[in-house]
């Protein structure tokens, strides 16, 4: 359950945001037969669950637009007029907090919608979910088996470069040196993740087989969604805070370097996303009727109560 919330997450927050143009927009006009298919893919539902499962993520998709949007475009616009020889560590870290704010707000407007459908779940359904989480989690450990701690730092690095590359285009040779001193102060954190996810393997496994206990499964449920660091042992919590400053640290030093073809690079990035954001919220007052606009706010307001 932990990989299917988290990836649903993934699915309306980042593909809808993050994938250019056309596809972006196409995938908000067809979010009900998206995610049923992805969820699919972990559980097979019935044609009545998914028949509902439509409908919710249909609203859900709405509220995203007429709610969210406007947030992420002021956001963008922000840091497009933000000087980057200016930026420093205590911006970018603010920059973070208002992502996982976003993020905080779609999950708790979803939630009320993936508790019902967990209800719904037969025991067999169950049993086909925690297998495939099991299958997920075995693929993770068997990604990084055998390597050492200057492999998985040469793939931190890696990763690192390719998304400066994205955002910023070719990089300087101290941008590079930058990725290679970020990837080295990183506290490595895979084999905490791997004990992480054991742990909660065992957890899932034991919220829904008490799904049926209202009283135990409906608070555990809500903070398994809403409250994900609770999960988190001492060690891992701690690692991914450094790991969060060290972020900020060299995002900020990698801007203070840019050069001006980076910079309106940057920018270009900037203006698609924003351009997109504004596309869909103008199709919102196209596509819809005062009445429909009613309804879906009564929707948003009675699930927000």
């Amino acid at each position: 359950m932990r990989l299917l919330f988290s990836k649903l997450r993934l699915s309306v927050l980042v593909s809808l945001i993050i994938i250019s143009g056309c596809t972006t927009k196409f995938l908000y006009s067809n979010l009900d037969w998206v995610l049923v298919e992805y969820i699919d893919d972990y559980v097979t539902l019935s044609d009545g669950q998914e028949d509902i499962l439509s409908e919710r993520i249909t609203l859900l998709g709405q509220w995203h637009k007429e709610n969210e949007l406007p947030q992420y475009l002021e956001q963008l616009t922000q840091i497009r007029n933000q000087d980057p020889k200016k930026i420093d560590a205590g911006y970018v870290l603010k920059q973070m907090d208002d992502v996982k704010i976003h993020t905080k707000r779609l999950m708790n407007q979803v939630t009320p919608d993936l508790y019902a459908l967990t209800l719904q779940m037969s025991d067999e359904q169950v049993k086909e979910l925690l297998q495939n989480f099991e299958k997920q989690d075995r693929r993770f450990v068997e990604k990084y088996q055998g390597l050492s701690e200057v492999e998985i730092r040469e793939i931190y690095r890696e990763r690192i470069e390719k998304n400066m590359v994205r955002w910023y285009g070719d990089l300087t040779d101290e941008q590079k040196a930058l990725a290679k001193a970020w990837s080295d102060d990183m506290e490595v954190t895979i084999f905490d993740w791997q004990a992480h996810r054991q742990q909660m393997q065992y957890y899932m496994r034991q919220l829904l087989n008490r799904r049926n206990d209202l009283a135990y499964y409906q608070p555990e449920f809500q903070r398994f969604l809403n409250n994900s660091e609770s999960f988190y042992s001492v060690q891992l919590a701690r690692k991914i805070d450094y790991n969060r400053d060290v972020a900020a640290k060299y995002i900020a030093q990698s801007l203070n370097l840019m050069t001006t073809q980076q910079h309106q690079h940057l920018v270009m990035e900037i203006d698609e996303w924003r351009d997109i954001a504004s596309d869909l919220i103008s199709q919102l007052l196209l596509d819809y009727s005062p009445t429909d606009i009613f309804v879906l706010s009564t929707y948003t307001k009675s699930v927000s109560s």
